[in-house]
């Protein structure tokens, strides 16, 4: 595994991390601990989304991190392959799989909450 794919591989585990199944740290701290505000600027979706098909079990770890959300702010995950702003009316987007849904919903999500 190359370096770039180790951090983008430590980036998708964030929402884990950041769960009571995880480690249970704030994801403030998992954001720090993995470098994301260092490393956005040279990733976007489609980068994750081939370690994201992969690793199948980073799609579910994510769907798990947005149901047990219990925050009014960020974005949420579908299993239907959706993903939409908590709070924004008609801000639903749609994709042709789940693994694309968790790919823009990580970025999306995650720079929400690093900004």
């Amino acid at each position: 595994m190359t370096n770039r794919e180790s951090q983008l591989l430590a980036i998708l585990r964030i929402g884990h991390e950041a769960s009571i199944r995880g480690a249970g740290i704030s994801l403030s701290e998992a954001l720090t601990r993995n470098g994301y505000r260092d490393l956005r600027s040279g990733f976007g979706p489609e980068d994750l989304l081939p370690v994201i098909k992969t690793h199948p079990t980073l799609a579910e770890a994510w769907l798990a991190y947005s149901e047990d959300k219990r925050t009014d702010g960020g974005w949420y995950l579908l299993e239907q392959g959706a993903i939409g702003r908590v709070g924004g009316s008609q801000s639903e987007m749609r994709f042709g799989s789940l693994d694309e849904a968790v790919a823009e919903y990580v970025v999306r999500e995650l720079d929400f909450w690093a900004s």
